[in-house]
């Protein structure tokens, strides 16, 4: 199964998933100044970890939860891409992960 969707809320924000039966990634190009949003909004999800300290934070790392959900993730001002291999996580995991995109969508639409 090859899933792909793009998402353009408006001229200042790009949204694409792309989603098949190893992996499921996202990604996002959005205004610099929504930077602190997502991190707050991603650190919230991933409780009781957290990744990120400062806004000014740039990140291009695998991590893996407390409750082992497996992850990579590169990040900067104003870009953000996550993907999560399917077979190295629990389909709890995954839920966990496509969830918290999901609701970045938001954040960055400003629902």
């Amino acid at each position: 199964m090859v899933w792909k969707k793009f998402e353009i809320y408006d001229h200042s924000i790009n949204i694409s998933v792309t989603e098949n039966f190893d992996s499921y990634q996202f990604s996002a190009n959005y205004n610099a100044e929504n930077t602190a949003r997502v991190q707050s909004y991603i650190n919230n999800c991933i409780s009781p970890n957290s990744l990120f300290q400062s806004e000014n934070d740039y990140m291009d790392i695998n991590t893996t939860l407390s409750d082992r959900t497996k992850f990579y993730m590169k990040e900067s001002p104003g870009r953000l891409k996550i993907k999560l291999d399917k077979p190295e996580n629990s389909f709890s995991s995954y839920m966990r992960i496509k969830k918290m995109c999901e609701g970045i969508k938001n954040v960055l639409a400003g629902k």
